[in-house]
């Protein structure tokens, strides 16, 4: 059986951690319309969504709104630099992914916590 050795106080031994965790929230008219459908508005957004970050959990979606736990989202795309400060805002490249893919109008709000019932 493998060994692990700990790396920090607050890790126990064999324990994982995966890569930092955000939420998406996508408005996009139509997207809760048929989206367990092939080909969905719903199905596209996920699938431009995973050019970027690996999609934990997928929310249903409601009211025109959908809602992901995302693994690994970079900052920003299309800079090779260590503190990607020259690329393109992530939000801004998601953005356009799920127009193009949709034919829609979609606002992204990409939160890092979440607070008593909410996100921040």
């Amino acid at each position: 059986m493998a060994t692990f050795t700990r790396t920090t106080v607050n890790t126990a031994v064999g324990e994982f951690i995966g890569r930092d965790l955000k939420y998406v929230k996508v408005a996009l008219t139509g997207i809760d319309t048929s989206y367990t459908a092939v080909d969905s508005a719903y199905e596209k957004t996920v699938r431009a969504l995973e050019k970027y970050c690996t999609v934990s959990i997928a929310g249903i979606p409601a009211s025109g709104n959908a809602i992901f736990v995302v693994e690994g989202l970079p900052t920003t795309v299309g800079d090779n630099t260590a503190d990607q400060s020259g690329g393109t805002a992530i939000g801004t490249a998601v953005k356009a992914d799920i127009d193009a893919a949709t034919s829609g109008t979609s606002t992204i709000t990409i939160y890092s916590n979440i607070s008593g019932t909410s996100f921040a």
